[in-house]
């Protein structure tokens, strides 16, 4: 990290500042982000896309893209951690680092993964409303839950400490920034919902209105999922990874006083 490069001015911010310096961040950062959604999402797009067309849009296919989550934002919090000092990043190298700094989270991925294969087949056994209810009130919950893991991807990641290291960090950090822990938990909800309607309502357009092609994927309004709906759950999970990192800046600037440890580090003085 050098303290010199620092694009971002430290300095407490609300959640909602943080949520428009997200959108600034990822205007000024556009290219490397780009590059780096189009390796990492495209492979799972195509393969849900496929799976969307040969199980008839079936309402499963939400869990898979969920549970996926996490391990589609590790590799965005940390470029977004070094696009914070700097102006591009490689993609290979983010991609192999976050490979190895990831270890120390696998059990946190498989516990969650675990969960959300386990309302899939209570899902899979019930009749579709009552599918239904269970999908919506595990997203519903699944904010709370997350309370408890809201920093540790990015203790993990940017700090490179162990896990249970990072519960400690975590929980230190939301003691002090309540409010930050909250946002960064239901804004990956309320960005997952927002893109994947976006995205949904858009491609439907796009097809029906502009090719006169119908709706050959099926729609959300007829129950289907569709590969519109599921494009925009996956790129919801940078946009709330991005915001999800400077949260933690700005828990750490409250908390910590990062801002004045950058400064003195620029100034050669720490």
């Amino acid at each position: 990290m050098n303290p010199n490069l620092c694009r971002v001015a430290l300095r407490p911010r609300d959640p909602f500042e943080v949520f428009d310096l997200t959108f600034r961040f990822v205007r000024e950062r556009l290219r490397p982000l780009l590059r780096l959604t189009a390796v990492v999402l495209l492979p799972p797009a195509l393969l849900l896309t496929l799976l969307a067309w040969w199980f008839d849009g079936a309402w499963w296919l939400l869990f898979p893209t969920l549970a996926m989550g996490p391990i589609l934002q590790a590799p965005f919090t940390l470029a977004g951690g070094r696009l914070l000092f700097g102006d591009d990043v490689a993609v290979g190298q983010v991609l192999v680092e976050t490979l190895k700094r990831s270890v120390g989270l696998l059990g946190l991925w498989s516990a969650q993964g675990l969960g959300w294969a386990a309302v899939m087949a209570i899902g899979l056994a019930s009749e579709p409303i009552a599918a239904i209810s269970i999908a919506v009130a595990a997203m519903a919950t699944a904010p709370v839950a997350g309370l408890l893991t809201t920093f540790v991807g990015e203790a993990v990641l940017l700090e490179r400490v162990g896990l249970a290291r990072a519960f400690r960090r975590s929980g230190r950090l939301m003691a002090g920034t309540g409010g930050s822990a909250i946002a960064a938990t239901s804004s990956r909800w309320f960005l997952l919902v927002w893109l994947a309607l976006a995205s949904e309502s858009s491609g439907q357009a796009i097809l029906d209105f502009v090719l006169q092609l119908g709706v050959p994927f099926g729609s959300l309004m007829n129950g289907d999922v569709t590969p519109f709906l599921l494009a925009g759950m996956l790129l919801a999970q940078p946009a709330a990874a991005l915001y999800r990192l400077l949260l933690y800046v700005d828990a750490r600037t409250r908390g910590e006083g990062w801002d004045l440890q950058v400064s003195l580090r620029a100034l050669g003085l720490q």
